[in-house]
């Protein structure tokens, strides 16, 4: 199945590692990781720094636009809402808060949390299918040869 939340179609991976069915699905998955980068980047200090600096550049924008105009503005500072965690599943934009129950929950809902497990069963099987060495085949024995129990029952 494919990882992408909302897609979900079943399709035969062409590459051992293919977690999407189509190009428009491995599209919309790199949108979600940018998304994603860049929320982990505004909840780290350097980004709410810059993020703070930023929003303050743009009401000191718009204070001047005002004044120039003499209209009042309505528009607020977008806040960042602290506390609240976004699902790891690739195309699921999916805000949740953390329960004291879960403190290291990832995923928004069982379903997500399950697909990608199963495309890293998936991977993982790959992987050992891959490194396992191929042995020669050892058929049958010939039936002169004599077994270790056999030769210990003789005795």
């Amino acid at each position: 199945m494919c990882l992408l939340k909302g897609c979900e179609s079943v399709f035969r991976p062409q590459r051992p590692l293919a977690r999407y069915c189509r190009a428009a699905c491995r599209e919309a998955a790199r949108q979600w990781r940018k998304w994603k980068a860049q929320q982990r980047y505004r909840k780290s200090p350097n980004g709410r720094q810059k993020r703070q600096a930023q929003c303050r550049r743009n009401r000191e924008r718009q204070k001047a636009k005002e004044s120039a105009r003499k209209i009042d503005s309505a528009g607020a500072a977008r806040v960042i809402p602290i506390g609240f965690f976004s699902c790891d599943r690739p195309g699921c934009y999916r805000v949740f808060k953390r329960t004291r129950r879960s403190p290291q929950q990832r995923f928004c809902s069982l379903a997500c949390r399950l697909a990608l497990e199963r495309v890293v069963k998936r991977e993982r099987r790959w992987r050992k299918g891959s490194r396992k060495r191929k042995s020669p085949n050892k058929g049958p024995r010939p039936s002169g040869s004599a077994k270790p129990a056999d030769i210990f029952s003789t005795y």
